[in-house]
């Protein structure tokens, strides 16, 4: 049966139809701050594209984070939402292991030895994640997944004596120039498609019926990393209300 995949980490929303293990049909596209009114009606376009209509979908892979607060609410909350409604299975699923998954098969080409991921934090950080490509299927991650400002960032890459690192994401795109110049470091031009997080990297692998441990509604929960901006003004206003 159908299988949903969603993800919204960054301003660049990504859907994807996946059936036995197949991509069905997918559509990226720019979503800016109105995941909230373009993110249904897209679902319902891709999902008549390939035939389908919700009533026939059997699960929902959603991509957790990090990324953008609002666009991860946004995304977590359509597929609750839908996955109580039709009774569906729900799974989460990291945007730096998709956006990695993505890299991965430019990563074979370059001779990279290690994937980055970068995903744009804002308030001048990035959100990374190292993976190796040591298993031939997906990549395996090599740390935690950090936030911190893209300088930071290269100059642990240098500490560790890191080389022939892939790197790509909307954090790459915002700070290119950055990381063109990092030694050991290589990256695609800026308008390159490998810094888009594509939801079809969410979907079971081919042969696998289903590739998650399906969880419940209130147990796919954002990836924040970070506290989010909103938290901290609802905290200070709190502490200092002349801020009103």
């Amino acid at each position: 049966m159908p299988v949903l995949a969603i993800d919204t980490a960054t301003a660049t929303c990504s859907i994807a139809i996946g059936k036995d293990g197949e991509v069905a049909g997918e559509a990226t596209f720019a979503a800016g701050r109105s995941h909230l009114e373009l993110l249904l009606p897209s679902i319902d376009r891709l999902l008549a594209d390939c035939g389908f209509d919700r009533e026939q979908l059997d699960s929902i892979i959603v991509g957790t984070g990090p990324g953008t607060f609002s666009g991860l609410r946004v995304g977590i909350a359509t597929a609750r939402a839908m996955s109580q409604a039709l009774i569906l299975h729900l799974a989460g699923s990291g945007s730096l292991n998709a956006l990695a998954a993505g890299l991965m098969e430019a990563g074979g080409a370059t001779g990279a030895e290690s994937l980055l991921p970068v995903i744009d934090a804002r308030r001048g950080q990035v959100f990374a994640r190292l993976f190796s490509l040591a298993n031939a299927g997906k990549p395996v991650p090599q740390s935690e997944i950090m936030c911190l400002s893209p300088g930071d960032l290269l100059s642990r890459l240098k500490a560790e004596r890191r080389t022939r690192v892939l790197a790509a994401g909307d954090g790459v795109q915002q700070y290119h120039s950055l990381f063109s110049a990092a030694s050991g470091v290589e990256v695609p031009c800026v308008d390159d498609d490998a810094h888009l997080i594509k939801a079809r990297f969410h979907l079971p692998p081919a042969g696998a019926t289903r590739g998650y441990d399906f969880a419940g509604l209130l147990d796919v929960t954002p990836v924040y990393v970070r506290e989010p901006d909103a938290d901290k003004t609802v905290l200070l206003r709190k502490r200092e209300p002349w801020l009103e």
